[in-house]
């Protein structure tokens, strides 16, 4: 009778085993699928890698170049305004074209009677929206590599499940 719960108990061990390194398969698929598709979404946006100089322009395609891109867009976002973040910027123009935070004071456009906008405040909308673009890029490619990594780990736990198992 000890023998056939050792044996069933063995057989569990061994399914388990197994079901977890078929898990294990699964998640470093996903994680390479999910860096692949990361690795194509950027190649389509043909964004130019800051830290490779080459004549034919070298694009963005990874996690080190999203993020590279990302840093010198926010530099040369502050080098543009003087040093002063979205927040420092007043979002309005005056009468007489100086930045203003009155909403009140702001000139509004003859013809559309809407407020007229500061450009170094319209250029860190743009600037912020593609730093968190590249960012996303950045995070996306982290994370697959953290699923490709929590794959593997399965795989060698499910192996080692296995191999007691038929012990």
């Amino acid at each position: 009778m000890m023998a056939r719960s050792d044996e069933r108990g063995s057989l569990v061990l061994t399914a388990t085993g197994v079901a977890v390194s078929l898990a294990g398969t699964v998640f470093v698929g996903v994680g390479l699928w999910g860096r692949r598709e990361t690795r194509r979404a950027l190649a389509r946006e043909r964004i130019a890698d800051p830290a490779r100089d080459s004549p034919e322009g070298a694009q963005v395609t990874t996690a080190a170049g999203a993020r590279s891109a990302a840093e010198l867009i926010r530099s040369n976002t502050l080098a543009a305004t003087g040093d002063r973040t979205y927040a420092e910027i007043e979002p309005y123009l005056d009468a007489e074209g100086e930045p203003t935070f009155d909403r009140a004071g702001a000139a509004r456009d003859e013809r559309t009677g809407r407020l007229i906008q500061n450009p170094d405040h319209e250029l860190w909308i743009q600037s912020t929206t593609l730093q968190a673009a590249l960012l996303q890029a950045y995070m996306a490619f982290r994370l697959s590599e953290l699923t490709v990594a929590l794959g593997a780990a399965l795989v060698v736990a499910g192996a080692g499940l296995a191999a007691a198992g038929r012990r």
